[in-house]
């Protein structure tokens, strides 16, 4: 064998097993700590994430569905900080409307918000992640054509990362709104899909905590690998954020950036999901930590 083609071979052979290594290494773990060492980390880790949100709290309020998420928050833990974080909101962000579509965003912090009917233009059903959202907060006010509608709750249309956003906004429909069994099968096959790219997607960046948050969201703790969650909790910042990059490797596949400190997209997705799992799915913990 030519000595070129024997070095290729030993060099891929190399890149396959350090593959397969961060692979494992992304879905199994060597050492399993107990619950009470499990529980007093997540209480640890949400303490310091809650303090960051407080602290940070302008720059969840640039983005409705983080905001969402921190309200979602506060109705299961009833913590005062984020209530305080929800008040700020309120008073600094909702009363300066820029567009008709930022008064449904009121509902985030009051659901019974009034809402003023609003039309919007035809997209041709391509994505819209804020108009996803807002109709799925304020679908009596809001009306869409019938094109964007399909798209918003097509199980088959997307995928990747735009999957992942899909999702949140029907988690966000279904939340509400009354559920339907058409909706629970889409969610349960996004949810599955999702589930399936973090398999694979060992970086442990914005959207690996995401995909996490958001599979949780969508009521499908069953599928969920505790691997995750133990890699999430080690990689929070000793000031309680998270970083959006994955030592520079960003959410795209050729996305690389430094970061310069904790990410309030990436906090707010890993507290969404530590949250969930102590108050909404407290049997997952049982089942998975002894």
């Amino acid at each position: 064998m030519h000595p070129l083609v024997r070095a290729l071979w030993g060099v891929g052979g190399i890149f396959l097993l350090v593959l397969a290594l961060l692979l494992l290494n992304n879905n199994y773990s060597l050492r399993r700590p107990s619950r009470a060492e499990f529980n007093g980390e997540l209480d640890r880790a949400l303490d310091k994430a809650t303090v960051w949100i407080k602290d940070n709290a302008y720059i969840s309020e640039r983005n409705p569905s983080v905001m969402y998420m921190i309200a979602d928050m506060e109705r299961m833990s009833h913590d005062p900080r984020l209530q305080a974080v929800l008040d700020d909101y309120q008073k600094h962000y909702l009363t300066r409307p820029a567009t008709l579509i930022d008064f449904v965003w009121f509902r985030l912090v009051s659901r019974s918000a009034q809402v003023p009917e609003i039309h919007v233009a035809d997209s041709h059903g391509e994505f819209n992640e804020v108009l996803w959202d807002a109709y799925a907060i304020a679908p009596d006010r809001i009306t869409l054509a019938p094109a964007d509608r399909a798209s918003m709750f097509s199980p088959t249309k997307y995928s990747w990362g735009a999957r992942q956003h899909q999702i949140l906004a029907l988690i966000m429909y279904r939340d509400y709104n009354v559920g339907s069994p058409e909706l629970d099968s889409t969610l349960n096959y996004l949810a599955e899909k999702i589930a399936r790219d973090a398999h694979f997607d060992f970086r442990l960046n914005d959207s690996y905590i995401q995909r996490t948050a958001f599979v949780l969201g969508a009521g499908r703790p069953d599928l969920i690998r505790s691997r995750w969650l133990d890699r999430i909790l080690a990689h929070q910042n000793t000031d309680g954020s998270w970083n959006s990059c994955w030592y520079g490797w960003c959410r795209g596949i050729f996305e690389f950036r430094i970061d310069s400190g904790g990410d309030g997209h990436a906090t707010v997705q890993a507290a969404w999901a530590l949250t969930m799992l102590k108050y909404r799915y407290p049997q997952w913990i049982e089942e998975h930590y002894r």
